[in-house]
């Protein structure tokens, strides 16, 4: 019978943890997805520049994460929840389609490219500071 309480308590504190892995996930989302409103709308520049920050942001601080070799939650949680939220590819590649429809091709192009090539340098040096 002992082990039988045991084994109900193991499935209990699982579930619970997996709850607050839940809350803190989607708590950090929503902290993410603001952050990035406020850099978009900050007035500092225009919302495509803050789109930017953000996304090199969000690349620098993915590969430090990754590069600490963290848990799967912790990945999970900051690196999906947080970082994910606080950067978004969809919103360059409307603002790219945008910039296409004004005609302003090469600008669209740049933008575009600068967006990729800075994101994926920025994580590989986050990547080499979080090891």
């Amino acid at each position: 019978m002992s082990s039988l309480m045991n084994i109900s308590w193991g499935i209990t504190a699982f579930l619970q943890n997996k709850i607050s892995v839940v809350v803190v996930f989607f708590l950090l989302a929503a902290g993410g997805s603001l952050l990035r409103w406020g850099l978009q709308n900050s007035g500092r520049w225009s919302k495509s520049a803050g789109t930017f920050v953000a996304n090199i942001i969000a690349s620098f601080l993915l590969g430090v994460l990754l590069g600490g070799s963290p848990s799967a939650e912790t990945v999970t949680v900051i690196g999906t929840g947080f970082l994910g939220s606080f950067s978004t590819f969809s919103t360059v590649m409307m603002e790219v389609s945008d910039g296409l429809e004004d005609n302003r091709r090469l600008v669209a192009a740049v933008y575009l490219c600068l967006s990729v090539v800075a994101g994926v340098a920025a994580a590989f040096l986050g990547l080499e500071v979080g090891a």
